[in-house]
Order: structure tokens, then C-alpha cells, then sequence
């Protein structure tokens, strides 16, 4: 049974050292495997390639349990064969062939393991054959130097790698194409190597005739009439054939939730008129989803949502209803849920205990005039509740529209008229509106009208949705509310936010297909609010002073896709929340904490919350050092700074900033990138200022700032010893996609 097995790995010299007794279709447990000698490739393309695999566990929380038993179970048991291994050496072989090195040489060593056999593929890469002069000429000149190193990744003294050179035919191709000439011709000569093992590479661009787009035709569409189709393509008569034109058509089209797939079916070379045939996929015209859930602190959670694609032109109609808060007087404070109804609110807690919802009913009109254009109406209504501290009522309709300059450079124009009332404690208006007086938190606390118009800008010149690796991407948003807008708040808004990458390093030529590269990513925002003073009489407040802010118009920082050393919006000005009880419990007496006189340094840390009051500015910025580490994973190393600025507004709290450093993780998995960020809190006290609500005369909440601030922090203060500070310093982000 040794001469089958001894044929299989005798491909390229047989497996010596421990050779097993086996037949050629025997099952070998792979217990490791191992590629040695790999220096000039990746092994995790080599595994890739390979069918021997390692068993491994089947869930990360299961691995002592697979350590003590080797039991199905709990281990996904992977085998190979002498057949099987046969194939991988010529695999391996093939591989190293295709990128360069010719005369590498692959041998397999199998030697018995606690459970199975340990697999070594033993590797001699020897010297590649290397690229001598790299001469890319055009027939007729197309593309500009700049605009041909771009697409050439093959350089002159590198190993021959063919999937290098066929990234370069593909790019040379896509960048031709894209100047208008669709019949695009390259030639390539590609000698054998001399006796040095250099080869003269030569590639000859022949971009032919320019070509345009003729008749466009449409395949598989019954709901929706070619006339509306045609408006949603860019490939229209008499236009360029180009590249962008076929991936935008198609990507339009597929935007529209009547259509499942869009494919333009790519015309036949020889003719520089173009017939476009477009095959598409339509999905039913009515669709329903349903969900249900639970979480600890909105209890049960129900939604619905309908969509109606058949209403002619392309439009669909798209209505949706989530209400939460369900079950809530059952399961307050039971178990696991959290006790959403404060112990000593001074005002209605029933509110707290009514469902929740939101809904919207919106109008879709893609393809205005042309594929670039398109609108939405929308009504809405909703009702929200912040646990403990306020329940935010909403209604109202918003209209927007939305223009392509280019492919993803979209301009939008967007009104949103809604009213709005508030109900919560004093304390909430202090911190989120800033201004604790009782005749303006009476005003703040009837139904008012919030009405901005805005326009934006968004660019996106990176090479990937999730992870990008090349490029830039930025956003720039311009919003104004007053009495012409039928706002009674009123405001000036600007922010924008920009992000760039750029890959660093030895990059491989095929980096966007299975080899991620080392990437230094970098985030800016920057933004400024002003209020009007007007505003205060078009809210019902009698004094003069500055106006009121909105909280939604006002800036914040920290959090998952900000300073990820602190919690959401935890970075900036705030302000600190005590009770009474805990005042009167440090010496303070009512008539101390009237006249603002009672000192609150003695009040324990974790008797107080931390109010975040946003600000009127802001600056943040990012950088991190993206590293891949294996298949599908990379470590993260970044520093996020801000500065929440408070100039011009009438708040209790100051501007405040911080730098924190920190490390994570990303998986590629199938849904997207899974992210873990772990940010590293700064330590030390900052002097905060401190409120408290207390009933006046006739009953109503009235706020207190207190003379002497307190000296906070969350970190040090009550100490709890060594390794419990160092858990508290560090903040924990889990989510879905980058950070920026």
C-alpha cells in the first residue's frame, strides 16, 4: 500500500521523512499544517489554494473543551488524502509558477500528531524570473503618463507575476474604456526568459475608434415600460460607451426596489455605434416585513413594513411603523430589564411607562429628467423616551431632492418642517437647551416648531464601500431655520467631515482581490452653529439674551465613530446632576442649596450623573494605522482627539477636549466588517459645574447651579484599586462597518 501514495506525492519528489502506510485514497486526520521555506508569498494564499485543511474548533468559546476531547462535537475534523496532497503540490507549484518563481520545488511531510497527522509542505522557491524592460506603448495617445503609471502595477525588476500582469491589462483596459473607446485592443509579448532569467515585458494599447451608444433595449421588464427605464441609464443615444456609464446604469437601475438584478449585456466588438441591451429582474410589486425583539431598557419591540413598487414612472411608496416600549408596566425592573421610572422625578413618570413609536410614510421618485435626479416626500411621526430623563414627542413632513454632478458626487436640498414638544425634568432643559431659568423652560416645554432647509455635498473617490484602502471621501452640510423657514428655532449651521487613506509599505499587485494591504486612514470633522437672538420671541420667552439651540442643531463627541476613548457624546461640555437627598447627606441644608451656597465636594461620585449640554463648535480628527494580521482580520492602531467648543451660548457648562489613544480589531465577514475598538480614557479630575432641582413655593421645579464646582471623575474617584481603574479607563466599542 506504500507504491499509490508514494505516486501521488512523487509529483514533485514523494513524501520522505515518516512516510505513513497508506493507500492513495486513504483519510489522513490533518491534525497542523505547515508551509515552510514560504518567504516570498503569503501562507494564507496557500491555504487558500490548498484542499488540506487543519480541524479546528468550532466556536472560539469552545476551545478548552477541544483541548481535553477530540469529539465531533465540538471540532470540525478536517482529512486529506495522499491523492488529495498530490493535487495540492501541484497546486502550490502552479501557484508560485503564475507569480514569477519557476522553478520552485514542493515536497510533503507527514509526521504522526497527538490527533492525526501534522502536514508540512516543504517549499524551495529557488530564484524568479524577473522582469526585465517594461515598454507599454499607445497606438494613438489616450492616457497621459500620470494616468498610465496608475494602471501599471508591474514594475521592472520584479518576480514575473502573471496575476500582476493581468491586473495591468485589466486596468489599461477599464482606463481606455473610459475615455470613450469601448473596442479597445492590447497586445502583450512576453518572451521566454534568458540565461539570466529576465524577460522584456512589451504591452501595445491600440485603442481603435471611438465608440457611442446607440439604440438601448430592454429585456425581462413587464411592470415598469422601457420609457421609464431609459430615463433611469445613463447610457442614452449619441452618449460615450464608457465603463462608469455601464456600472452606474446598472447600479441605478438596481437602487429601485422593483428591480432584483440589472445587467447590460456587453455588445459585440467591430462597430463604434453601439446597440445596449439591458436584462432585468423585476421583484413583485407589494412587499411586507415584520420583526419582532426585546431589549433591557425599550422591553418588546414590533415593526412592519410595506412597500409598494408598482405606482408607475418607477416611484414606490414605502411605509413603516416600530413601536417599543411594549409590555412595559409587566416587565419594569424585572429581571434583566432596567427600571426605566426614576426614583425622585418631580414630574409625570406615567409618561415614561407609554409605548414608544415611530412612523413614516414616504413617496420615491427616482430618475427626474434622467438618471441623475430623483426626490422624496415624506411624513413622519414619533414618539421617543430618553430612560429617566425626558419623552420627546414629534410630527411632521419633510421633502427633499437629490442631483449627481458625477458618479457618486451627489448634491441634495432637503426641508423638514416638524413640531416638537418636550417633557421632562428642569434639569434636562438646563443641560440640553442651556438655559435653566423657569420662564424659559416653561416655554421649552410647550409644543414648538423646529424647520430647517438645508443643502449638502458628498464625495466618494475611495476604492471600497467598507474598507477602503485608496482614496478620500468628504461631506459638507449647510442647514438655516427661522420664521421665513416656519421655524421658531432659528439657526445657522455648517459641519463638514473628510476622510482619506492611503495604503503604505510593500503593497502586492493583487491587494484588492485576496491581499489587503497595511492602510494609514485619517478623519477631520469641523463644524459651527450660531443661534438668533430673534428666536427667543418666536418661543414665548419674555427676557431678552442670546437664542436657543435646538439640542439636534447643537455638536457632540465621543463615542464609536468619534473619540473612542469615551462613551457616546460623552466628550465635552457637561455638567453634573445631584440630588437633594445626596446634598442634604453631606451637611447641606435647603436654604444652602436655594441660595446656590451648598458645597458639593463631599457628594460620592457615583451620586451624580454626568449631563452632556453639547456646544456651538467643533473640531475632531483621527488617524489609524490598519494592519492585516490573517485571513479576513486586521488590527487597528489609532488616536482620536476633538474639541467641543461653547462660544456664544448661554450654558452652565465650558468647552472641553481630549486625545485618547487606543487598539482594535476587524473581521470581514460575510454581513460586512465587525469591529471591536477598545479606547484608552485619560485619568484625572475636571472641575465641573453642578445643578439640582428643587420645587419652588408653588410646586413647580425649579434648577439650582450651585456657587462651588466639584471636582469629577469617573475614573479615580470612589478609588477602587489598581486593576479596577485600568478596566474603568477602558472603553469598549463593538459595532458594524469602520469608523470612518
Amino acid at each position: 500500500m506504500v507504491a499509490p501514495f508514494a505516486v501521488a506525492a512523487g509529483q514533485s519528489g514523494g513524501a520522505r521523512e515518516a512516510r505513513p502506510v497508506v493507500g492513495l485514497h486513504d483519510s489522513i486526520d490533518v491534525a497542523s499544517l505547515e508551509f515552510a521555506g514560504a518567504k516570498a508569498v503569503s501562507t494564507d494564499d496557500l491555504k487558500r489554494i490548498v484542499f488540506t485543511r487543519t480541524s479546528s474548533c468550532r466556536l472560539p468559546f469552545l476551545v478548552p473543551l477541544c483541548k481535553l476531547t477530540p469529539t465531533q462535537l465540538f471540532r470540525d475534523r478536517r482529512r486529506t488524502t495522499p491523492a488529495a496532497l498530490g493535487e495540492d503540490i501541484t497546486k502550490l507549484r502552479v501557484y508560485y509558477w503564475q507569480r514569477g518563481y519557476r522553478d520552485a520545488q514542493v515536497d510533503t511531510v507527514l509526521v504522526p500528531a497527538k490527533r492525526g497527522m501534522a502536514v508540512a509542505f516543504r517549499i524551495v522557491e529557488g530564484e524568479p524570473t524577473r522582469v526585465g524592460t517594461l515598454d507599454v506603448s499607445q497606438r494613438t495617445r489616450v492616457l497621459t503618463p500620470e494616468e498610465l503609471a496608475g494602471a501599471v502595477v508591474l514594475r521592472s525588476g520584479d518576480p514575473l507575476d502573471l496575476v500582476a500582469l493581468d491586473s495591468t491589462l485589466a486596468r489599461l483596459r477599464t482606463a481606455v474604456w473610459n475615455k470613450g473607446y469601448g473596442d479597445v485592443h492590447i497586445d502583450t509579448a512576453v518572451p521566454r526568459p534568458d540565461p539570466s532569467k529576465v524577460v522584456p515585458v512589451r504591452i501595445d494599447v491600440d485603442p481603435r475608434w471611438i465608440t457611442r451608444v446607440g439604440r438601448v433595449e430592454f429585456n425581462g421588464n413587464s411592470v415598469m415600460s422601457d420609457a421609464t427605464l431609459r430615463r433611469g441609464v445613463l447610457l442614452q443615444p449619441g452618449t460615450l460607451y464608457t465603463r462608469d456609464a455601464v456600472l452606474e446604469s446598472q447600479r441605478r437601475l438596481f437602487q429601485s426596489p422593483g428591480i432584483g438584478r440589472a445587467v447590460v449585456v456587453t455588445p459585440p466588438a467591430g462597430d463604434s455605434i453601439k446597440t445596449i441591451t439591458v436584462a432585468v429582474s423585476e421583484l413583485r410589486a407589494r412587499h411586507i416585513e415584520t420583526s419582532i425583539g426585546f431589549n433591557t431598557i425599550e422591553f418588546a419591540q414590533a415593526a412592519v413594513e410595506l412597500r409598494h413598487n408598482g405606482l408607475g414612472a418607477g416611484r414606490w411608496l414605502r411605509a413603516r411603523v416600530a413601536a417599543a416600549n411594549l409590555l412595559s408596566e409587566q416587565l419594569n425592573g424585572w429581571g434583566i430589564f432596567q427600571r426605566v421610572i426614576p426614583a425622585d422625578a418631580t414630574f409625570d413618570v406615567d409618561e415614561f411607562m407609554k409605548p414608544t413609536y415611530q412612523a413614516s410614510l414616504t413617496l420615491t421618485q427616482p430618475w427626474i429628467a434622467g438618471a441623475r435626479t430623483s426626490a422624496a416626500v415624506s411624513a413622519f411621526a414619533g414618539r421617543r423616551s430618553i430612560v429617566g430623563v425626558a419623552v420627546d414627542e414629534h410630527a411632521g413632513a419633510s421633502v427633499g431632492i437629490v442631483h449627481e454632478l458625477a458618479p457618486r458626487l451627489p448634491i441634495g436640498l432637503n426641508y423638514r418642517f416638524e413640531t416638537t414638544r418636550v417633557e421632562a425634568g428642569a434639569v434636562y432643559f438646563c443641560s440640553a437647551y442651556g438655559i435653566c431659568d423657569a420662564s424659559t423652560i416653561a416655554a421649552l416645554g410647550r409644543r414648538q416648531r423646529l424647520a430647517p432647509i438645508g443643502v449638502s455635498g458628498w464625495i466618494d473617490r475611495s476604492d471600497d464601500l467598507d474598507s477602503p484602502t485608496r482614496g478620500y471621501t468628504g461631506v459638507i452640510d449647510l442647514e438655516h431655520a427661522s420664521t421665513a423657514t416656519g421655524s421658531t428655532f432659528a439657526h445657522e449651521r455648517a459641519a463638514a467631515d473628510l476622510s482619506y487613506y492611503k495604503p503604505f509599505g510593500t503593497i502586492p499587485s493583487d491587494y484588492n482581490v485576496t491581499k489587503p494591504p497595511k492602510v494609514l486612514a485619517l478623519h477631520a470633522r469641523a463644524g459651527i452653529v450660531r443661534p438668533h437672538a430673534g428666536d427667543r420671541a418666536s418661543l414665548g420667552i419674555a427676557d431678552e439674551g442670546e437664542g436657543v439651540l435646538h439640542p439636534r442643531a447643537r455638536f457632540y463627541a465621543g463615542g464609536m465613530q468619534s473619540v473612542r476613548g469615551f462613551a457616546e457624546n460623552e466628550l465635552g461640555p457637561r455638567v453634573l446632576q445631584a440630588r437633594r437627598a445626596s446634598l442634604l447627606a453631606v451637611g447641606c441644608t435647603d436654604v444652602s442649596i436655594a441660595t446656590g451656597g451648598c458645597d458639593p465636594s463631599a457628594v460620592p461620585n457615583d451620586q451624580l450623573f454626568a449631563r452632556p449640554t453639547g456646544g456651538s463648535s467643533v473640531v475632531e480628527g483621527s488617524v489609524e494605522l490598519r494592519m492585516p494580521l490573517a485571513k479576513n482580520l486586521s488590527g487597528v492602531g489609532f488616536v482620536d482627539g476633538a474639541y467641543v467648543g461653547t462660544s456664544g451660548l448661554s450654558t452652565v457648562a465650558k468647552g472641553k477636549g481630549a486625545v485618547t489613544p487606543g487598539l482594535g480589531f476587524r473581521y470581514r465577514s460575510p454581513l460586512g466588517v465587525l469591529r471591536l475598538d477598545f479606547g484608552l480614557r485619560p485619568v484625572g479630575h475636571e472641575s465641573l459645574p453642578v445643578v439640582v432641582a428643587i420645587p419652588d413655593v408653588e410646586g413647580n421645579e425649579r434648577v439650582i447651579r450651585l456657587t462651588r464646582e466639584k471636582s469629577y471623575s469617573p475614573v479615580e474617584d470612589p478609588s477602587p484599586g489598581t486593576w479596577h481603574a485600568i478596566a474603568r479607563r477602558i472603553v469598549v466599542h463593538f459595532a458594524m462597518g469602520q469608523a470612518f
